[in-house]
């Protein structure tokens, strides 16, 4: 996304949202019409989209200090976490899931079968509870 032809897709076409996240949900059916003109409207306009077209460049840019968070794993694995994990997400897989598993040692997780990167607009109702009481226990 990081190439002319990538920022002029993000930019000008909206394509992380008009393509991508359709392509990330395990069932895009979810995106009515409505919530897609919710997304497609939050930069309405092309050079509004400066943030989302440079999004993926700065992750690339970022994977070497990504990567040296895991050699400190006791600055993070003993905090409380709740992940909400779709396991038709198509970025990150179960092998992720089970690492995240293997190195937090307070973690609760929540797996979604059905559900692709976007739980919250997949199965919005369960997400709710799970998350006020991991909140609660977590103040």
């Amino acid at each position: 996304m990081s190439s002319w032809i990538g920022q002029y897709l993000v930019k000008q076409r909206n394509f992380l949202v008009n393509k991508v996240m359709p392509m990330a949900l395990g069932d895009s059916s979810v995106l009515t019409p409505e919530i897609m003109a919710h997304y497609r409207n939050a930069p309405a306009l092309p050079e509004m989209r400066r943030a989302n077209a440079a999004f993926p460049g700065h992750i690339i840019g970022a994977s070497h200090w990504l990567g040296s968070i895991w050699d400190e794993p006791t600055a993070f694995s003993g905090k409380p976490t709740l992940i909400l994990w779709g396991l038709k997400n198509t970025a990150f897989r179960r092998k992720e899931l089970e690492r995240w598993k293997h190195e937090l040692s307070n973690v609760q997780v929540h797996e979604f079968q059905n559900c692709g990167h976007f739980p919250e607009e997949e199965v919005p109702d369960p997400l709710v509870p799970l998350l006020q009481s991991f909140m609660g226990r977590t103040r």
